[in-house]
C-alpha cells in the first residue's frame, strides 16, 4: 500500500438512518481494516432513533471517520452526499447494518492493483438474526463459487453477462474515474440497479474476487428488501429504465437479458410480501406488466427464482402448509412459524387445526405477525385427524405437513416446490437431520449403508417396492402435489404413526417423485416437541396405526411389497418406541414394551416367519418377533 497522502486511498461511504442496534459493529469492522488509508463518510440520514450518537461513540475520535448530518433524503440522496465530498483514489459503499471483514478494503484494492481494473466484486455472506448464515459468489446462478480465492475476469461485453451479477453498490470497489459523475437516483427505492446497469455500460469487464468478504444482515426490522410495502410497486419504473438503458445501448442481448432480469426483479420483490392482499395485487401487476411489454416469465436462469411465481401470477396459490400443534407449548409453534416467515417463496397459507376455542385463540395470539396464518377446526386432536382436516381446508396447488417444532431450511420449500413443478411430480422426500442444527442426519430411507441415494437424486423416479417399504414416515420432510392425495384418496390414519400410511401410500401411487439430498428440514428431537403427539404403546395406538395402515392398502399394492413388509414396519415402530424411552427405569420400561409388542406381534401373525428387518435392527429385537419360528424350528 503506497504511503498516506494529503488525500484518502479510499473512500468509504456508509448512509445511517435507524440501525441504532447495527451500526456500531459495522463501524468496529471499519476500525479493523488491515488497509488503514481510507476516509469514513459517515451520512446521519436524518435518522429517528440513536443511530448518530451511538455511530460517534464508536467512532471515539478517530481522525478517519467524518460524520456528516442531514435532513432525511433516502438512501440514494445519503450517498450521493457522500459522493459529492468524497476524497479517495477508490470509491465503496458499505451499507450501516453491514459489516466487512478485516481485509475486505486491501483485498479489493490489491485486485485493482495487479489487473488495472476499474472494478471488483467479491462474495457475500447472508448473516442471519440467529447466527447462522451462508455464503454467496453474488453472481446468479452461480452461488457456489464464493470461497476458492480465485480471481475472475468476468466479461461484461453482452447484457446477459451483465445481468448475472449481483446488482449492489455495495460488496464493490470502484476506481475513482470509473463512477465519475454518476449518482442514484432519488426518490424511489430500488436504486441500486440504475447506478450499477451505468457503471456496467461504462466498462467491458468486471473483475471477481471469489471470497465472501462483505457480510450482509439479513431479516433485520425495517429492512428495505424485506419490506411489506406498496413501495415494492416503484420497481415497474425502475424496470422501464432498465429496458430503456438497454435499448439504446450498442451492446447485444438486451431483449433476452431484459427478460431474464425482469423475472428475477418481479420474483424477488415478491419475497417481502405476506400480507395476502397486497401479495396478490403485486402479483396480478407482474403478469400485466410481462404481458404488456411481450414478456414470458423466465425463471429458469438461476435456481434461486421461483417457478411458483408463475402460478401466483395466474392466481394460483402455490402452497399450503398444515402446521400441527397439540395446543401445549407456545414456543414450538413460533419457532416454526420463524422459520416459515424466513422463506421467501413460494408464497403459501399456513393452516393451523385446533380442536377446542381454547387451542385456536393461543394459536391465533402466537400467530398474530403471520398474516398468511389460518385456523381451522379439526374434530380431535390425534395428529391424522388434524393432518385430515388441514387437507380438506387447503387451496394451493401443493401441500406440506410440519410438526410444531420441527423447523425448514431458508430455501426448502422453494426447492421442494420448483423441484415438482419442473419434473411434473407428485410427491417430494428429503433428508433431514435429527435435531434442531445437529450433525446428524437421515436420508429419509431405511438403506443398509451400502446403498446410496445418489440414483435417487440424480432424476425424477417411479418408487419400486422395495424402496417405498424403507421409505420413513416422518411427516415433515415432505411435500405433496394436493390434487394427487385428493384424486387418490390418500388420507392419514389414525393411531399414533399417521404419516406412515401417508407416505406408503404416497410412494406406491406416485406417478413420479424427486428425492433432495440437501436437509430441508430440522426434526426436533427435544422432550416438548415428541411429547406433543406421544406414540403410546402397542396395545392400542402404535398396533392400530399400523393394522389400518394394512387395511387401507388397496390388493395391488399390498402383493406388490416385499415378504414380511408388515412385519418390518413393525420393527421399525418398536424400535422408534424404544429409542424415546427416558429415565428413570428405561431398561424396565423396555422390557414391559418388548413383552407387549412380541404379544401384539404374534397376535397378528408376524412372528411366523423370519422375513428381513431393516438393516441394523439388531439380534435381539429381530429374535423377539421371530419367537413362533424359532419355536417350531427347535420342535
Amino acid at each position: 500500500m503506497p504511503p498516506s497522502g494529503s488525500r484518502p486511498l479510499i473512500s468509504v461511504i456508509i448512509p445511517i438512518f435507524d440501525v441504532e442496534n447495527h451500526v456500531a459493529a459495522c463501524i468496529e469492522s471499519l476500525k479493523a481494516q488491515s488497509l488503514t488509508d481510507f476516509e469514513a463518510l459517515l451520512i446521519d440520514d436524518g435518522a429517528t432513533d440513536n443511530s448518530a450518537a451511538v455511530a460517534w461513540d464508536t467512532v471515539a475520535g478517530d481522525p478517519r471517520f467524518q460524520m456528516i448530518h442531514q435532513d432525511n433524503q433516502g438512501l440514494s440522496g445519503a450517498r450521493n452526499t457522500g459522493l459529492d465530498i468524497a476524497q479517495g483514489a477508490f470509491v465503496a459503499f458499505v451499507d450501516s447494518d453491514d459489516r466487512i471483514t478485516p481485509d475486505y478494503l486491501m483485498r479489493l484494492w490489491q485486485v485493482l492493483e495487479s489487473t488495472g481494473s476499474d472494478w471488483v466484486a467479491c462474495g457475500i455472506r447472508f448473516c442471519m438474526p440467529e447466527g447462522d448464515g451462508h455464503d454467496h459468489s453474488a453472481i446468479h446462478g452461480q452461488a457456489h463459487l464464493h470461497s476458492s480465492g480465485d480471481i475472475n475476469r468476468c466479461p461484461l461485453e453482452n447484457w446477459n453477462d451483465i445481468i448475472s451479477h449481483f446488482p449492489s453498490a455495495w460488496n464493490k470497489l470502484y476506481r475513482r474515474e470509473l463512477i465519475e459523475g454518476l449518482r442514484f437516483p432519488e426518490g424511489t427505492w430500488f436504486e441500486d440497479h440504475s447506478f450499477y446497469y451505468q457503471v456496467a455500460k461504462r466498462t467491458d469487464h468486471l473483475q471477481h474476487l471469489a471470497v465472501p468478504l462483505y457480510l450482509q444482515t439479513r431479516d433485520r426490522a425495517g429492512q428495505i428488501t424485506g419490506s411489506d410495502s406498496d413501495r415494492v410497486f416503484e420497481q415497474f419504473s425502475v424496470l422501464d429504465d432498465m429496458q430503456s438503458l438497454m435499448a439504446t445501448s450498442d451492446r447485444p442481448g438486451g431483449t433476452e437479458a431484459f427478460e431474464k432480469i425482469a423475472s428475477r426483479l418481479l420474483f424477488e420483490r415478491s419475497t417481502a410480501l405476506c400480507q395476502p392482499e397486497r401479495r396478490a395485487r403485486y402479483a396480478q401487476a407482474c403478469a400485466r406488466y410481462l404481458a404488456e411489454h411481450g414478456l414470458n416469465y423466465a425463471p429458469d436462469w438461476d435456481p434461486h427464482i421461483s417457478r411458483a411465481w408463475g402460478l401466483e401470477m395466474a392466481g394460483a396459490l402455490p402452497l399450503s402448509v398444515v402446521l400441527l400443534w397439540a395446543g401445549r407449548d407456545p414456543d414450538l409453534l413460533s419457532g416454526s412459524l420463524r422459520a416459515l416467515a424466513r422463506q421467501g417463496a413460494p408464497g403459501r397459507e399456513i393452516l393451523i387445526p385446533c380442536n377446542s376455542q381454547t387451542d385456536a385463540d393461543a394459536a391465533a395470539s402466537v400467530a398474530k405477525d403471520h398474516p398468511q396464518v389460518r385456523i381451522v377446526r379439526s374434530s380431535g386432536r390425534e395428529l391424522g385427524t388434524a393432518c385430515n382436516a388441514g387437507l380438506e381446508a387447503a387451496q394451493g396447488v401443493f401441500i406440506n405437513f410440519l410438526i410444531a417444532g420441527d423447523t425448514l431450511a431458508e430455501m426448502a420449500l422453494n426447492d421442494w416446490v420448483d423441484g415438482l413443478i419442473a419434473a411434473e411430480a407428485d410427491f417430494c422426500v428429503s433428508l433431514f437431520r435429527l435435531g434442531l442444527q445437529s450433525e446428524s442426519y437421515h436420508t429419509s430411507f431405511h438403506f443398509n449403508e451400502t446403498r446410496s441415494t445418489d440414483a435417487l437424486a440424480a432424476s425424477a423416479f417411479v418408487f419400486s417396492p422395495d424402496v417405498a417399504i424403507a421409505l420413513d414416515g416422518e411427516i415433515s420432510p415432505k411435500l405433496y402435489r394436493r390434487s394427487f392425495l385428493i384424486e387418490t384418496g390418500i388420507r392419514f390414519g389414525p393411531g399414533a404413526l399417521p404419516g406412515w400410511q401417508v407416505a406408503l401410500q404416497a410412494a406406491l401411487s406416485a406417478r413420479k417423485a424427486i428425492y433432495l439430498q440437501s436437509a430441508g428440514c430440522d426434526v426436533n428431537q427435544s422432550a416438548a416437541a415428541m411429547s406433543q403427539f406421544p406414540l403410546g404403546n402397542f396395545a392400542t395406538p402404535l398396533s392400530r396405526s399400523l393394522d389400518h395402515l394394512a387395511k387401507n392398502l388397496d390388493a395391488p399394492q399390498s402383493a406388490s411389497l416385499p415378504k414380511g413388509w408388515h412385519r418390518r414396519l413393525f420393527a421399525r415402530a418398536l424400535r422408534l418406541q424404544i429409542s424415546q424411552l427416558s429415565q428413570p427405569f428405561r431398561t424396565l420400561k423396555q422390557g414391559l414394551i418388548s413383552l407387549t409388542a412380541a404379544w401384539a406381534a404374534f397376535r397378528r401373525g408376524l412372528t411366523k416367519e423370519r422375513t428381513p428387518l431393516d438393516p441394523g435392527e439388531g439380534e435381539r429385537l429381530e429374535t423377539l418377533l421371530s419367537l413362533e419360528a424359532l419355536l417350531r424350528r427347535t420342535r
